[in-house]
């Protein structure tokens, strides 16, 4: 029979009254006459009484010592696990909870928490097995299968990832992670209406949840709902004043495609304004958060302020102040500085940080200045932030020294992880376009911190030392542009594998109007200035058989307004066709079938140039004040094709027009762009020059 005195310390727990209940216990184990099934009983009720009083390591201890008098009980060792990791040791948990799974295989929670401790250690594909024997063992269990959709959306697998969730929502259809996890999904998939109506429920649900506030907030600002948007971080606010994120989204949000030239001019007053509160308001909001809190609330990034056309400079360094006076104030170990390391014959230890390491724009750019490096010489990490390994990733992984991948990590999580490699150099390849690397890029990671030209625009930040850019897209005056010490390598700075073209499309099957002369404006819609809409208008003037081919926007409303923009412009519907995304290989195939690549204005093409030039397309540039408006320009002058860089908008519109009248002409460009191929394409002089620049 149990002791008599089991169910009065149950009951003191049940109250409430933990410190009765730890008493009572301590009376029991003290008595060397007690049953052993009792003493394990007690154990078990002490360890809930430390853990109720906050005492985590005491539970533990208790827990452990019950499982020493009976090592068959699935859910004490389960809750020895929860305990583990309480107390921040998963490698503790995750033996923990395996000891649950095996004393009970159909322990459908004990496999779930499993799946999540391994989640935390990085070993993402045995935490997919896990979650899926969870709902293995219980069919019906909501939160193991939000869990499975959650890990499978940390491997890449999108598809395997929703049929998860959704299973999760048809049990609970209240179930708030699956609602959050899916909204996420869908909105990396452009699904912006879906999303945003998945994350009201989410935000429904419990009104004072500020992340799920400021989550829809975000997704509503993408397709350019800017009241409603700050409206939802305004909520986030009241939620959690010291939301550092929502205040930077309240006053520092752009639209994605503004109405004209006016509205980017008002865009960018507000933004100025709005900064002045983020100036005034960030440091008192943050006075009481912990460093890692601080970290990570800086996640925020200015991306479209480039696109404006204007000198973004002092703003970026206005607001990188901002974040490096939350640094010091709350986080002062992160500005510390970082020696050098005596290497004494070691190799260079350099890093390269991105949300981009996959087949992208950025990835492309940059996976030949990790690749090239010579490996005698270097040491290479790789942080790839993305859930999933695609091939570019996958390639990357087999070239690196180090490739850690840290899907969702935090900025407060990478710190750490960063400067325990005790890099020499630290490398971001595109600052500005994800909020993490732009948070981490506030703190002192390596003694050499670098930024690079995926996103041209300078970052502001104190604690980035350098800005690698391409010596063939500065203007001569380009070094007053940036905060950081500019460093421009040789031609496009970077060694561009070309891709493949398939010349195998036809018009009818590409969605091309089957007549007249076609214009390819490829940019996204956020990257396309309202300035662009006249010149477009005049194109089509001076061409009036032609057509104007661009592509739709992550959302029918952005799609909608530049069609309205156009519209405006005097530009009739039937003149232009927008397309819907594409893969990449198709993205392609529509170059090849059209006659001209016809620039933007302040932002020109970079990858979207390169892929017209593998195609043998000719672009027209008219080049700007910064580097990110003269990129087109700096390709056709490493071929030598000078005659496709106008002067004014008059000869931008003259050399468009001779290019589609002048067939024999256009053949002419593009026998010379695929001669020329070499002097912009598989050119290893940038990253030799990169190579030796890390030398000292």
């Amino acid at each position: 029979m149990a002791d008599s005195r089991l169910p009065t310390v149950q009951t003191r727990l049940a109250a409430g009254d933990a410190d009765g209940a730890r008493v009572l216990a301590d009376a029991m184990l003290a008595d060397s006459g007690l049953a052993m099934s009792d003493r394990f009983g007690a154990l078990v009720l002490r360890s809930r009484a430390h853990e109720a009083q906050g005492d985590l390591p005491n539970a533990i201890v208790d827990l452990e010592g019950a499982l020493a008098i009976d090592a068959t009980q699935a859910r004490i060792w389960n809750e020895l696990g929860l305990l583990s990791a309480d107390a921040g040791m998963n490698e503790r948990a995750i033996v923990a909870f395996e000891h649950a799974t095996r004393s009970d295989p159909g322990y459908a929670r004990a496999w779930n928490n499993l799946g999540n401790a391994l989640r935390a250690a990085g070993r993402g594909v045995e935490a997919v097995r896990a979650a899926e024997k969870a709902v293995a063992a219980d069919p019906r269990y909501a939160l193991g299968w939000s869990n499975l959709g959650a890990m499978k959306r940390d491997s890449g697998d999108d598809g395997g990832a929703e049929i998860a969730l959704r299973q999760a929502l048809t049990l609970e259809p209240n179930h708030r992670g699956a609602l959050v996890t899916l909204a996420g999904l869908l909105r990396d998939r452009s699904d912006l209406p879906a999303a945003a109506e998945l994350f009201a429920r989410a935000r429904a649900l419990d009104p004072r949840d500020a992340n799920a506030a400021l989550l829809l907030a975000g997704t509503l600002a993408e397709r350019d709902d800017l009241a409603d948007a700050r409206a939802a971080y305004a909520q986030a606010e009241v939620s959690d004043p010291r939301m550092l994120r929502a205040v930077f989204g309240r006053c520092l949000t752009l639209p994605m495609v503004p109405a004209d030239a006016a509205g980017v001019a008002q865009a960018r007053d507000a933004f100025s304004d709005g900064l002045s509160i983020v100036e005034r308001e960030a440091p008192l909001r943050a006075a009481t958060l912990s460093a890692e809190r601080v970290l990570d609330e800086m996640r925020w990034s200015n991306f479209l302020l480039a696109y404006q056309g204007g000198d973004d400079k002092p703003l970026q360094a206005r607001f990188a102040g901002v974040m490096h006076g939350l640094v010091k104030d709350r986080a002062p170990d992160w500005l510390r500085p970082l020696s050098p390391r005596v290497r004494a014959g070691s190799r260079i230890k350099v890093g390269f940080l991105s949300t981009f390491f996959r087949d992208s724009t950025a990835g492309r750019y940059f996976e030949s200045w990790i690749a090239d490096l010579p490996r005698s010489d270097f040491e290479t990490f790789v942080y790839h932030l993305l859930p999933g390994i695609d091939p570019l990733a996958h390639r990357l992984a087999e070239r690196a020294d180090h490739f850690r991948h840290c899907p969702w990590w935090r900025p407060s999580q990478l710190a750490p992880r960063v400067r325990a490699d005790a890099l020499d150099v630290l490398v971001y390849p595109e600052l500005g376009m994800g909020t993490v690397p732009f948070a981490l890029a506030a703190v002192r990671l390596a003694p050499l911190q670098c930024a690079g030209w995926g996103h041209p625009v300078t970052t502001g930040h104190p604690t980035i030392d350098v800005f690698f850019s391409s010596a063939a897209m500065e203007p001569t005056d380009g070094a007053n542009h940036y905060t950081e010490r500019l460093v421009t390598l040789p031609g496009i700075g970077t060694r561009y594998r070309a891709p493949q073209v398939l010349a195998d499309a036809t018009r009818e099957r590409m969605g091309l109007p089957s007549r007249g002369p076609l214009l390819l404006c490829p940019q996204s819609l956020f990257k396309i200035h309202p300035d662009n809409d006249a010149l477009f208008a005049r194109l089509l003037r001076e061409l009036p058989q032609a057509s104007l081919v661009c592509f739709e926007g992550r959302d029918p409303q952005l799609s909608a307004q530049y069609q309205s923009r156009l519209a405006t412009a005097g530009i009739a519907a039937d003149r232009v066709r927008m397309l819907p995304q594409c893969v990449h290989d198709d993205f392609l195939r529509i170059n090849t079938l059209c006659d001209v690549m016809v620039d933007t204005l302040h932002w020109s093409g970079g990858n979207t140039s390169l892929d017209a030039l593998a195609c043998g397309l000719p672009i027209v540039t008219l080049p700007g004040r910064f580097m990110r408006g003269r990129q087109s320009a700096g390709m056709l002058r490493l071929m030598s094709i000078d005659g496709l860089v106008a002067r004014d908008a008059d000869d931008y519109v003259r050399i468009v027009a001779r290019v589609v009248d002048d067939g024999g002409w256009r053949d002419d460009l593009s026998a010379r762009i695929r001669e020329g191929r070499a002097r912009v394409f598989d050119n290893p002089a940038p990253t030799a020059a990169l190579a030796q620049f890390l030398r000292g």
